[in-house]
């Protein structure tokens, strides 16, 4: 497995990851990377990784914790770490590159002192992500967040 680099966004890879697309067939279920990347300036306290393979932006991914948030803490699980987006470019799916992000997450997690990874993800939608991360040990929580299945990884 080809291991992926996870850099800080900054002002000189913002075209790159606004380039980044997943497929047509998917685009309702995320928010497009321009405007995700300007909400991560107004929410400071997320943390947006660039995944790179070899030095090639694949995907992106914004990170909030709980601790350091001034969002309603009622969305997140204590002491879990919120995946609030994840998204694979539609030219590098099918492969290992979630997976490998997911871990990221969870590394990160772990290096924050979290007990685990939370997400909500459009469970209702066609082509929603929702076996992708069942599969990768996430369990539903019994929430629904803004019409969302709230997921939970526990270390």
């Amino acid at each position: 497995m080809t291991r992926l680099s996870f850099i800080k966004a900054n002002p000189s890879s913002v075209d790159e990851l606004m380039s980044l697309r997943v497929k047509d067939s998917q685009q309702h279920l995320i928010t497009n990377n321009e405007k995700w990347l300007v909400q991560t300036l107004i929410h400071s306290e997320s943390l947006t990784f660039g995944i790179y393979h070899q030095q090639t932006a694949v995907g992106l991914v914004t990170l909030l914790d709980p601790r350091t948030t001034q969002q309603d803490t009622d969305h997140f699980q204590p002491n879990c770490l919120y995946v609030w987006r994840l998204m694979i470019d539609q030219h590098h799916q099918g492969g290992s590159f979630g997976i490998q992000a997911l871990n990221f997450c969870k590394e990160m997690a772990q290096l924050l002192g979290l007990n685990g990874v939370t997400l909500t993800t459009m469970d209702t939608e066609k082509g929603n992500a929702l076996e992708f991360y069942l599969s990768h040990g996430f369990q539903p929580t019994g929430r629904r967040l803004d019409g969302e299945i709230e997921l939970q990884w526990t270390i």
